[in-house]
């Protein structure tokens, strides 16, 4: 792609599995993007190492339908390519909305997008996606630019309420890491403080960490009563499933570095928009349809809100939820990139 090796290609002549698909690319950087289901972000390979720093799923699952949204609390997962996905206006969940009721993670990523190229130059490109959410009066729109000479995908966001109501909302990236970036040569770096693990579910057999507790991160406490640095990932052959929410991330960044491959995966954000930073730890225990044990996933996801069950009291509650006023739009501004030559970030530079 492109017309010369070190300027920046853009393409939407794509289609990925029956879906329409773009591919961003410079020197540093191959970005798979699918418009067709919800404008995942499905690569983010480091071209100098060739590590897709993404989690792939590890099961069969199937493209959503044309405009489908979802219809059981499951549907999500059974569409769930891995990967990077924008969910809106629910995050968790089931949330019930007056005549109407939204599931798991609600539609933005079960839904087409429209995608444009805005911008095919020297210096850098452009995709801009948009859609309409269906239960929602929610438009929402997302630049995806890549720079001819950076290892980073610039991403800006805007939602704008076109109903006549004030509305409440969640706003997440759900942004899963998988192998060959983590495992147990790998590190995480957040810049959080007193961060949260809610109580686990009756039945809930494979967390390693003690439920219902506060921590300061990155020290939580196991089950055993023994201490967790949640800064190492485990053994590959694990089966840890585990779900904490990591608050006080002032600065809104976090890295994953992986000194043995030599290649790290950091994304910024504004932490006073996206309060909650979900660290979603399925390390081959999920015990559940479609995943039955086969994953290792990092899941590491900038949420305006937590925890993600009992909305919207919950979230209500502990002053996390927004709202959007009739005509309002919120926009919001984060960079991933990838990197090499660390051994642990102390601070990302936007």
């Amino acid at each position: 792609m492109g017309y010369f090796d070190d300027r920046p290609s853009v393409s939407t002549d794509f289609t990925y599995r029956g879906m329409d698909a773009a591919i961003l690319e410079n020197e540093h950087l191959r970005v798979l993007v699918l418009p067709g289901k919800g404008g995942d972000i499905l690569e983010f390979r480091d071209k100098r190492t060739d590590v897709d720093v993404l989690y792939h799923a590890d099961y069969q699952w199937d493209p959503p339908g044309d405009r489908v949204i979802p219809s059981t609390e499951m549907t999500w997962n059974e569409h769930y390519p891995g990967g990077w996905q924008l969910n809106l206006p629910v995050a968790g969940g089931p949330m019930s909305i007056p005549g109407n009721h939204y599931d798991h993670h609600g539609e933005s990523a079960l839904i087409p997008w429209d995608a444009t190229v805005t911008r095919d130059d020297a210096d850098a490109v452009t995709l801009e996606l948009s859609t309409r959410l269906r239960r929602y009066p929610f438009a929402v729109t997302r630049e995806l630019t890549l720079p001819a000479d950076e290892s980073s995908l610039e991403v800006a966001e805007s939602v704008t309420n076109e109903g006549e109501y004030e509305l409440e909302y969640a706003w997440q990236h759900h942004v899963a890491l998988g192998r060959p970036l983590i495992g147990p040569d790998a590190r995480l770096d957040v810049p959080a403080g007193e961060s949260y693990i809610d109580d686990y579910p009756e039945g809930h057999e494979t967390n390693r960490l003690a439920g219902d507790q506060h921590f300061e991160w990155p020290t939580a406490e196991a089950v055993d009563g023994e201490d967790v640095d949640l800064t190492a990932f485990p053994p590959t052959d694990s089966e840890i499933h585990d779900q904490a929410y990591l608050l006080g991330v002032d600065e809104g960044w976090y890295a994953v570095t992986n000194s043995e491959l030599d290649v790290g995966f950091a994304l910024s954000y504004p932490a006073e928009h996206f309060e909650s930073l979900w660290y979603w730890q399925a390390f081959g225990g999920m015990d559940e349809s479609p995943f039955w044990g086969r994953n290792y996933t990092a899941g590491l996801e900038p949420t305006t809100a937590y925890p993600g069950h009992s909305y919207p009291e919950a979230q209500r509650e502990n002053g996390t939820m927004k709202t959007l006023e009739p005509g309002e739009t919120v926009s919001v501004e984060l960079t991933a990139s990838t990197y090499g030559g660390r051994e642990r970030v102390t601070g990302v530079v936007e």
